[in-house]
């Protein structure tokens, strides 16, 4: 499903950790990485002459990408590599090349160049994410002790899609996430969480006595999608609490131990705010499990 991968690289420690798991999508279908460095001319305006700046760092950029590239993927066989050099907003940049290259997949780190340790999301990133027309995986990368020091590791993408986390709030796009899934099966998937949250936020106190005929509902719902998903062979839970979605998704996916949380980028709940909402930083900061976000108008290819 996912046979060309784009992997933004801005030289940071969070990209060049994620470089070192590119591998690890080869289950998810990919053929080819393509490894794109975006050199920001904004960065060079400092500089008095702009031109000889910019070519001075594309010239850099591309032997360090070179470098990269060969220790990302000389070593896997079955997975074709090649890198570029672009010069653009590193955003736009990003999302032209995914179009242009056809990409099915975009995989980026959590954090970017210049952003600190604790930063909600990068810009860059964020940016992507919104604007994207094709599926978007941010991996997590934190900072561990090891051997007395901190260093930067890609959490959780040795077996990524192992154990998803699927919430749903049964709206269309929502639903469209299980198409993805369904097409997953040959890729390792081995079981789903699916997860609805009813919203207290909404349906306190006015609603509350509709409770119970709610989560009868929801109940049924839950139910359908569970036998479709067990009939390409999944282990699957499924899971209905009360309380503030993008709260509970972070609580259900420790306690679950996903390798994976797989949401819709818009819905009819808050499951949007998950990663998009003024209140993101309960899962983009504080969670440890790469997330991959579709969008409302993804097609799904070969």
């Amino acid at each position: 499903m996912f046979k060309r991968i784009l992997f933004p690289i801005d030289f940071s420690l969070h990209s060049n950790t994620l470089s070192r798991c590119i591998s690890n999508l080869k289950m998810m279908g990919m053929e080819e990485a393509i490894l794109l460095h975006v050199i920001d001319p904004t960065d060079a305006a400092q500089w008095a002459n702009v031109e000889e700046a910019i070519a001075g760092r594309k010239k850099e950029a591309e032997e360090k990408m070179e470098e990269i590239s060969s220790a990302a993927l000389s070593a896997h066989k079955g997975v074709r590599g090649r890198h570029m050099t672009a010069v653009g907003l590193p955003y736009r940049m990003i999302l032209k090349t995914a179009q242009e290259e056809k990409a099915s997949l975009i995989v980026m780190g959590s954090h970017g160049h210049s952003y600190m340790e604790d930063a909600l999301l990068g810009s860059v990133t964020n940016s992507v994410i919104r604007k994207t027309n094709i599926p978007v995986i941010i991996a997590k990368i934190l900072f561990v002790e090891r051997d007395g020091e901190r260093k930067p590791v890609c959490m959780g993408m040795e077996k990524i899609i192992r154990k998803i986390l699927y919430p749903t709030d049964f709206s269309e796009y929502s639903m469209s996430v299980l198409n993805v899934m369904e097409n997953l099966e040959t890729a390792g998937v081995e079981e789903v969480v699916i997860s609805h949250i009813q919203d207290t936020r909404k349906l306190f106190p006015h609603l509350q006595h509709k409770m119970e005929e709610f989560n009868r509902i929801d109940s049924e719902r839950l139910a359908k999608i569970r036998d479709r998903l067990e009939a390409c062979g999944y282990k699957v839970t499924t899971i209905l609490k009360e309380g503030v979605p993008f709260v509970e998704i972070n609580k259900i996916a420790e306690e679950q131990n996903v390798s994976l949380i797989m949401l819709s980028s818009q819905g009819k709940s808050a499951v949007k705010e998950a990663l998009m909402g003024s209140v993101s930083e309960s899962v983009a900061r504080d969670h440890i499990r790469p997330v991959m976000i579709i969008p409302k108008n993804w097609e799904m290819g070969d």
